[in-house]
């Protein structure tokens, strides 16, 4: 079975414009991609994907704050793009089976795909849940808060397979994706990758009979992922509720609520916490003049870049070094750091592409680490600033590879590794070369991607011979980078490895 060259295109210009993950740098396999864009729909859509064995993920611990993390995969490329153009052509299958959107009870990912590469109709959801419990808290006394444990690595791959066939996927479609979450989870029979798009919308099928469980014993209910809230009119209902809900679980997936997680609220502290659990709340006055200012450039889109010379003077002084600082300052002196919202503010910073933290950032980064990703993505937007001394910026960053919490998380050393290649003007190459050697093949794969953005040729021409024993991932880097050798050289390296992978052919034909 094919896919649909239609689905193919749309997943190819979404990864392209918002990556595959939120986790993880853009890959520079997606760049290939946009350029000969017709090219890779073409060479996509003669897949088989009966015959399509997935390629390698990667697998790396990120933090979710101080003291909790989570374990997030990047897809191999080429698997990035077929899973995306799966759910692209048959997402609609599985949301038909939800229960309905103007029900306001289940909340996350609906599926609904934009020309602007978005999978889902998501970008308010997470305040439309807790307004929605809000709301549903009036008309109650009492509130039961309650969270699955480890969702989405507790997840039966038996229950996949069923809710896939039940919502009409192809049984090539079903098997494909079968192997994909096998290959994942090094194959242990449940779990489905954390960090790719699409995985949001598997996860959700799983829930179709959780969710018509609860429908059909008549309770009212708000859902958000793995976050059920349950609402009733006095405390020992809701006590009977929480074994009725624990019963669901386990006999539908052997599931198991958290228990530091689990609570039974009275209404007015319950529209508190509803309160604080919304993403637009500003820390402080600060902050929200400055949101408010990027929502009126950006017309309320989190995509959409803010041009500072669009700004008036009075709203470019809302994004000031010393208002930025008293924002972040603000963040990090809370007893327990709100890392969700403060994520959400540097994301809101980088539309902006505005200096005004780094040196807040730099200077405060082991705190902030869980907070890296996004901090990253900030520094990669910011571009050329001629009143930024990049060179000390860059020394800063390469002190910070020797930091003890960096050192201890290859997550950390790859998102600080991809600024260099992601904003070269860091610069401090001599010491990013140095260390390949003893780098591991997810730096290496950082490093070359370096080299080859700021055309340091000699060095990558000694790489020729380890070519072959690289790792898939830095095989795919190295072939990118062979674009700045000069010509001859070149095109006799990529007849020399004349390679039958489709991915590593395609990059090959791109820098040839």
């Amino acid at each position: 079975m094919k896919l649909d060259p239609i689905s193919i295109r749309w997943a190819l210009e979404s990864l392209s414009k918002l990556g595959d993950s939120d986790l993880f740098p853009k890959p520079a396999e997606f760049f290939v991609f946009a350029d000969e864009l017709d090219k890779v729909v073409d060479t996509f859509s003669t897949i088989d994907i009966s015959n399509h064995n997935p390629g390698s993920p990667r697998r790396f611990i990120v933090p979710k704050d101080n003291l909790s993390y989570r374990a997030a995969t990047q897809l191999d490329p080429m698997d990035s793009v077929v899973f995306t153009a799966i759910m692209h052509q048959f997402g609609a299958q599985i949301e038909s089976r939800r229960i309905p959107v103007d029900q306001n009870r289940v909340f996350s990912y609906r599926f609904c795909p934009s020309i602007e590469g978005d999978l889902y109709d998501s970008r308010e959801a997470w305040n439309c849940f807790w307004n929605q419990c809000y709301l549903k808290s009036k008309e109650y006394e009492y509130a039961l808060i309650l969270d699955i444990s480890d969702f989405y690595n507790q997840i039966y791959h038996h229950t996949i397979e069923n809710q896939l066939g039940e919502s009409g996927f192809p049984n090539q479609i079903i098997k494909w994706i079968m192997k994909l979450m096998v290959s994942i989870s090094a194959t242990v029979s449940r779990g489905i990758p954390v960090g790719p798009h699409p995985s949001h919308l598997i996860a959700e099928a799983c829930f179709i009979p959780i969710d018509n469980s609860l429908a059909a014993r008549g309770l009212d209910f708000c859902r958000f992922v793995d976050d059920i809230i349950l609402f009733a009119n006095d405390e020992s209902t809701l006590r009977t509720l929480l074994y009725q809900i624990a019963e669901i679980l386990d006999k539908q997936q052997r599931l198991q609520l958290q228990k530091s997680k689990t609570a039974i609220m009275q209404s007015n502290p319950f529209r508190d916490y509803c309160y604080h659990m919304i993403e637009d709340r500003p820390i402080n006055f600060l902050e929200r003049k400055l949101i408010s200012v990027v929502e009126k450039y950006a017309k309320g889109n989190p995509y959409r870049t803010v041009f500072l010379s669009e700004l008036s003077e009075e709203d470019l002084q809302s994004i000031s070094k010393d208002a930025v600082d008293k924002i972040l300052s603000d963040y990090l002196k809370q007893k327990e750091p709100d890392f969700a919202r403060l994520r959400w503010f540097v994301r809101r910073l980088s539309q902006t592409r505005h200096p005004a933290a780094i040196e807040f950032l730099l200077n405060n980064f082991e705190k902030l680490i869980p907070a890296l990703s996004d901090i990253c993505h900030y520094f990669a937007s910011i571009g050329p600033h001629a009143e930024l001394d990049w060179a000390n910026i860059g020394g800063k960053l390469i002190e910070l590879l020797d930091n003890e919490i960096v050192c201890s998380n290859e997550y950390f050393q790859l998102s600080i590794y991809s600024l260099f290649n992601r904003a070269t003007e860091l610069d401090h190459t001599p010491t990013i070369l140095r260390k390949y050697k003893n780098s591991s093949p997810a730096l290496r794969r950082e490093i070359i991607l370096t080299a080859s953005a700021i055309n340091m040729v000699d060095w990558l021409r000694e790489l020729k011979e380890d070519f072959l024993s690289m790792d898939p991932w830095t095989r795919r880097a190295f072939l990118y980078a062979c674009r700045i050798l000069p010509d001859d050289e070149r095109k006799h390296f990529i007849r020399y490895v004349n390679s039958s992978d489709i991915l590593e052919k395609l990059i090959s034909d791109w820098a040839k």
